[in-house]
């Protein structure tokens, strides 16, 4: 993998907590899995490339698997109104995950999304067997706010984890308003207020949104590398920090991380 000095210079520059843990700590307690990661509108690859920095450093060892969606390099608006286009590559990530799940039942499947690419992987949830995937985490979700999760908690045996930020008023508020969001509604996102659970507590489907987790942008994720603009949960810092410990059954330690300059040095050698 070549590496990506925008990434590597935002990793190294943002003042941050960051977490750290031993691998082999882990891999003897933890089985292998395979986590499918699904970048945002624009093909810019920016969180694809942080997770694959982050995610090693953080302890996780799953395998990294880049679900490439985008009419390509720029496509920004492309990419979040062709909704035919959405759902097509809806189903073929759906059909990777089927496939790796009938080959390694064992091996344990996530999924992260960023932003555009939460409506590809929820689009995908939507058709896979029950309790196929172990947990969901969507950052920054260009969907709206009222996206039916039923179907993607059917697919999912764990928690679907939601990141948002009210600071995220350019892309997710202004952005969507004007151009619309995945789901093809024009207002602000999930990413920007958070998702609206159904109003039917009553309801037994309402049930499964017991298993939504949504996390709000606070000040204290400044820490992390993340200032609450949509750039902030492609951040390697934040990923290492936040998400990561949703990728594993117990949560590492958190330690600064220029506390140890070696960070540095493995950040490096892993972009590579």
């Amino acid at each position: 993998m070549r590496p990506r000095p925008g990434i590597l210079l935002l990793a190294l520059l943002a003042t941050t907590t960051f977490v750290r843990a031993d691998p082999k700590k882990h891999a003897a307690s933890e089985p292998r899995g395979v986590v499918f990661l699904v970048d945002g509108v624009g093909g810019f690859e920016t969180m694809v490339t942080a997770a694959r920095v982050a995610f090693p450093l953080a302890g996780v060892q799953h395998e990294l698997r880049e679900f490439n969606w985008s009419h390509g390099w720029g496509h920004i608006l492309r990419d979040l109104q062709d909704n035919p286009h959405l759902l097509r590559k809806g189903y073929e990530l759906s059909e990777q995950i089927r496939k790796q799940k009938e080959a390694e039942p064992e091996r344990p499947i996530y999924v992260v999304a960023k932003s555009g690419g939460t409506a590809i992987a929820l689009a995908a949830l939507e058709q896979l067997k029950p309790a196929t995937v172990e947990r969901v985490i969507l950052l920054s979700a260009a969907v709206s706010p009222n996206y039916d999760l039923r179907p993607a908690f059917k697919a999912t045996r764990g928690e679907i984890v939601s990141f948002h930020s009210v600071m995220d008023q350019i892309v997710l508020g202004i952005g969507t308003k004007r151009f619309g969001t995945a789901d093809r509604v024009f207002g602000p996102s999930a990413g920007l207020r958070g998702f609206t659970p159904p109003p039917y507590p009553n309801d037994p489907e309402w049930e499964a949104y017991r298993r939504l987790v949504q996390i709000p942008w606070q000040p204290t994720m400044l820490l992390e590398g993340n200032p609450g603009l949509h750039v902030g949960t492609s951040l390697p810092t934040f990923l290492g920090a936040e998400v990561a410990p949703w990728l594993k059954a117990r949560p590492p330690k958190r330690t600064s991380f220029f506390s140890n300059p070696s960070s540095w040095l493995e950040v490096l050698r892993i972009s590579r």
